[in-house]
């Protein structure tokens, strides 16, 4: 029992409408780390990187635009279904989708830290740093889901033998 008195049809809208609203919040932070690497080429200090900080940073533009794409997939999918009445698949589909872009834009976050931070100071201190923030990361975004322990916002009533 959900504590909702809604049909199969109305969760789904109510699951869908919240997956969608999820996505949205991910995806602005995603774009401002995107654009933020889109036009980093074009400052002056970009010249004096070295070859593997391009790489790495081509990595993270290449990352930051597939990303960008992964959150937008729900929806090319939606668009593709909508009138099938296969709602519970775009909602699986985009659970299973949003798992994904919580971890990648975490990753990317991670990166981009490490990133600036390697620039400005080094190897060393880009590493511990960026190694701090992955290791946040994965506590928040991996671990602390998995150890909450859920409890219901739905009060319990108490039974004719509990009064």
């Amino acid at each position: 029992m959900n504590g909702r008195n809604e049909s199969v049809e109305e969760r789904l809208d109510r699951n869908w409408n919240e997956l969608m609203q999820e996505l949205r919040v991910m995806q602005t932070g995603a774009q401002i780390l995107a654009a933020f690497l889109v036009v980093l080429p074009f400052q002056s200090g970009f010249t004096r990187l070295q070859h593997p900080e391009r790489i790495f940073y081509l990595g993270l533009l290449v990352f930051s635009a597939l990303l960008i794409v992964l959150l937008v997939t729900p929806v090319a999918v939606h668009r593709h279904l909508f009138g099938q009445r296969v709602k519970v698949t775009t909602v699986h589909m985009g659970h299973i989708i949003s798992k994904v872009v919580v971890l990648g834009v975490g990753v990317l976050v991670a990166g981009c830290v490490w990133f600036v931070v390697q620039v400005l100071y080094g190897w060393v201190l880009g590493s511990i740093i960026g190694g701090v923030v992955m290791a946040a990361v994965v506590f928040l975004l991996v671990l602390l889901p998995r150890i909450i322990k859920p409890t219901s916002s739905v009060p319990v009533l108490p039974t004719d033998t509990e009064q």
